[in-house]
């Protein structure tokens, strides 16, 4: 206990006494984590959309005009028949257009141009919570779409993969520029725990010719850069829950493009923890590294 005492004492001491390069540390490690948690958070969002959109398959089948109504029913009785499906709704051409108006009502005068509705019948094919988008489904969805009456076919699990393919990209991204800024602040602990070791050299020496240990000496050093990181984190959570309380109110028009898939209200600790994890092992291992060196020499 003595040794962590005073290893944590000496530590606090090298920070306060190096001012202006410790607020540079602590910046870059701020900013490091920072992006590491948006990078994390905005993942994290998407994978939440990419669950709700998969959570209830739903598939839309336009028929081509003029089908004959018959067809249209006989389809609709072998939908509903199969054991996957959970409900199946026709809507005509005429409630295609009802259901346009009552959506978009600004744009009704545009169906003033068309004599009869613009839009095609369709059915709406909702499958049971349980099944996911499995072998069965696709095949079943397949086979519909591959009957002459069909034109078309819309999946809201389309959107799940267009979701995860934005995902993968930001995933890749957010690691490049993560991991530049990593070994950047690396870089700026091992140098701060060098030129606090330079600047002991003399303390050190007189501690070794008295006896004392390799680890008595490295102690307060490896503490120093756990703290700057430990601190760093800290800031960076700080800074990025901040940032995700005053995201809606001071960026609006950005957040409502985004909102459909980024949730604000939702913010998960698990981020934050894992911020702070990895700013402590980021200084631990840069000043066990330059101990490692420079002690020894």
């Amino acid at each position: 206990m003595s040794l962590i005492r005073t290893s944590l004492h000496n530590a606090i001491k090298n920070i306060a006494r190096n001012k202006l390069i410790s607020v540079l540390c602590l910046g870059i490690i701020a900013f490091t984590l920072l992006i590491y948690g948006i990078f994390n958070y905005i993942s994290f969002n998407l994978n939440l959309a990419t669950r709700e959109f998969s959570k209830s398959i739903e598939a839309i089948f336009y028929f081509k005009d003029n089908v004959d109504i018959n067809r249209i029913e006989n389809l609709i009785r072998r939908v509903k028949n199969n054991l996957l499906v959970e409900q199946v709704t026709f809507n005509s051409k005429n409630q295609a257009e009802t259901n346009f108006t009552r959506q978009f009502p600004e744009l009704k005068y545009i169906l003033t141009e068309f004599k009869q509705s613009p839009f095609p019948a369709s059915i709406e094919i909702t499958f049971k919570l349980e099944y996911s988008l499995d072998t069965k489904i696709t095949s079943f969805l397949d086979e519909i779409e591959r009957m002459n009456i069909i034109d078309s076919k819309q999946l809201n699990t389309e959107w799940a993969k267009k979701i995860m393919t934005i995902k993968k990209f930001i995933s890749i991204v957010g690691l490049f520029l993560s991991s530049i800024l990593l070994l950047v602040s690396i870089f700026i602990i091992y140098n701060v725990i060098k030129l606090n070791i330079l600047y002991r050299k003399d303390e050190i020496h007189i501690l070794k010719l008295v006896g004392a240990t390799n680890w008595y000496i490295k102690f307060p050093f490896i503490i120093e850069g756990a703290l700057l990181g430990f601190f760093g984190s800290i800031m960076a959570s700080i800074i990025l829950f901040g940032l995700l309380k005053l995201f809606p109110t001071y960026a609006t028009f950005m957040f409502d493009l985004i909102k459909g898939m980024i949730n604000v209200e939702i913010i998960p600790h698990f981020i934050f923890i894992r911020l702070i994890v990895l700013g402590t092992a980021i200084g631990l291992f840069s000043s066990l590294f330059s101990t490692q060196h420079f002690l020894k020499t």
